[in-house]
């Protein structure tokens, strides 16, 4: 069983974050994450400012963001399940083709002109069943592949690179939605997506032996809850995990309804508020890779995700462009804190036989957000978008006291 994060002497670490440039697996895989992150907020911004000009409802524009994470909340228990049995460097050139596949179709329909709401929302639910896929499969290889002792620089280099795609993914999307429209925002989304599929084929990933045995989904999905069931701290961290992705990063999907109502900005604008969030996320998970040690994983978890709900609080409250853009910033830290451990403390503390099942759960856990962002899209319909996100991040800081309190451990 893999050492627990916080036992022994895991206040140490003997390879750092320079190490890992080296490996050719690791340099792979995390190319592949920063593709995906890119397309993923590229195409969430370009199809959340399409589909706001065209039908001017915030619940339709939070839609298409829930249709994105839902497989996450409906299939994260199975992929788990499924990559623990059969060969993850395939599921993932499976899940990544996925995803060209259908950007590439939408492309077409855009550039044909006979691109509809319903096609927009099923291609963002089929690129999400593709997204559901990267805790079990590829972060699972990631953190098999570099060991132990480099997991937690692993972890937050990842983390790093897809908060670094927050910062081009957005303006992006905005400027290429200004500039070429639908069509071309998909083209590329497929273009990056392909190369993505050339970059799995050649990750260089052993299968490990596993026990032959029956296969038994609900059986297997059960054990996993079983284990997680003797873990307080591990159910905790969990918690953490579904309050932030229902009351913090729904914000998000109000980036388009907030920029029109309250700071009456253009496309490549709002883009830019979710960059320079991406921008101190990047910074942040930078730090985070080079002096987070082991038995701090849980500390930084739990202070950066308070900051990023605070800081998602502020923005709500504020009418000044300028002031939301350093307040988003500061927000990025701790959204780095929250994601660079995210994985590496569930990562850490399964075993080995389990772990992708584990990662599959946490997937589910992350697929609450649909939820909050129902929860925002109608409340912005109901009293705009800037007083919903100051509700929601007041409710998300409720819950994290609340859980804190009955759940100790989380501050150990």
């Amino acid at each position: 069983m893999t050492a627990p994060a916080g036992n022994g002497d895991a206040g140490s670490r003997t390879a750092g974050p320079l190490s890992l440039i080296a490996d050719p697996t690791f340099r792979k895989l995390w190319l592949i994450g920063v593709l995906m992150g890119a397309m993923r907020w590229l195409e969430m911004l370009a199809v959340g400012i399409w589909v706001y000009d065209l039908t001017d409802s915030p619940v339709l524009v939070a839609l298409m963001t829930m249709l994105r994470l839902l497989p996450m909340a409906l299939f994260g228990s199975f992929t788990g399940v499924i990559a623990d049995r059969l060969d993850r460097k395939l599921l993932l050139v499976l899940s990544l083709s996925l995803m060209a596949g259908a950007a590439g179709v939408l492309a077409l329909s855009a550039w044909a002109g006979t691109l509809t709401i319903w096609q927009v929302g099923l291609g963002a639910f089929l690129s999400g069943l593709g997204w559901s896929t990267d805790l079990p499969v590829r972060r699972t290889i990631l953190g098999e592949s570099v060991g132990h002792d480099r997991l937690g620089p692993a972890m937050s280099m990842d983390s790093a690179s897809n908060n670094a795609t927050r910062m081009v993914g957005p303006i992006a999307g905005g400027g290429l939605y200004a500039a070429i429209g639908m069509a071309g925002t998909y083209a590329v989304a497929a273009t990056f997506y392909f190369v993505a599929v050339v970059l799995a084929l050649l990750v260089v990933y052993r299968v490990a032996d596993k026990e032959p045995r029956p296969f038994a989904l609900f059986r297997e999905i059960a054990e996993g809850f079983a284990y997680l069931r003797r873990s307080r701290a591990l159910l905790g961290h969990l918690g953490i995990t579904i309050i932030v992705n229902l009351f913090a990063f729904p914000y998000a999907s109000m980036a388009p309804v907030v920029g029109r109502e309250t700071f009456e900005i253009d496309p490549v604008r709002i883009g830019l508020l979710l960059t320079v969030e991406g921008a101190g996320a990047f910074a942040g998970a930078m730090l985070i890779a080079f002096l987070t040690f082991p038995n701090r994983f849980r500390r930084v978890y739990l202070l950066g995700s308070v900051l990023f709900v605070c800081c998602i609080l502020a923005f709500s409250v504020v009418t000044s462009y300028t002031a939301a853009l350093l307040i988003l910033a500061v927000g990025g830290f701790g959204i780095a804190g929250f994601a660079s451990m995210q994985s590496a403390i569930m990562f850490s503390e399964a075993p080995p036989e389990i772990r992708s099942r584990l990662m599959g759960i946490l997937s589910v856990c992350i697929g609450a957000g649909p939820l909050g962002i129902l929860h925002v899209g109608w409340l912005a319909s109901l009293i705009g978008g800037s007083q919903a996100l100051t509700v929601i991040a007041l409710e998300g800081l409720v819950a994290i006291a609340v859980l804190v309190w009955r759940v100790p451990e989380l501050r150990r």
